[in-house]
């Protein structure tokens, strides 16, 4: 009986251990997050969207969008500017569909592209 409740208490120490694990990774990971400035409302719109896409278009699951900001001062942007983003994720699965945002054959250049040659593609919203 002795046994049973010591192997019981020492359960109930590595279920605490692991707990109280979690905790400190959580916060290196927020630290990690603040310290690189964290992801920008454009990233984070960009990132929304393409959820939304992959969601109503599972065909498309393959694709990929750039949704990052370079940082140091570089040039790029995501592919899916905010507005664009806002647009796709406002509509249901069968606007996205009617719109031809599930057949890249209709997408277009986006705006980054205007300052550079780029052969990237975003579906169209409106």
């Amino acid at each position: 009986m002795l046994l049973a409740m010591k192997a019981q208490s020492t359960g109930s120490r590595r279920q605490i251990l692991r707990s109280l694990w979690r905790v400190p990774v959580a916060v290196m990971t927020l630290l990690a997050l603040m310290a690189d400035g964290g992801i920008s409302s454009d990233e984070l719109a960009c990132e929304q969207a393409t959820v939304q896409i992959q969601t109503c278009c599972p065909e498309l699951s393959d694709v990929s969008y750039a949704c990052v900001r370079s940082g140091c001062g570089g040039s790029m942007v995501p592919e899916l500017d905010e507005d664009r983003s806002s647009c796709l994720r406002g509509k249901s699965c069968e606007a996205l569909r009617a719109l031809g945002v599930c057949d890249p054959a209709t997408w277009e250049a986006p705006p980054v592209c205007a300052s550079s040659p780029c052969t990237s593609k975003v579906p169209k919203c409106q």
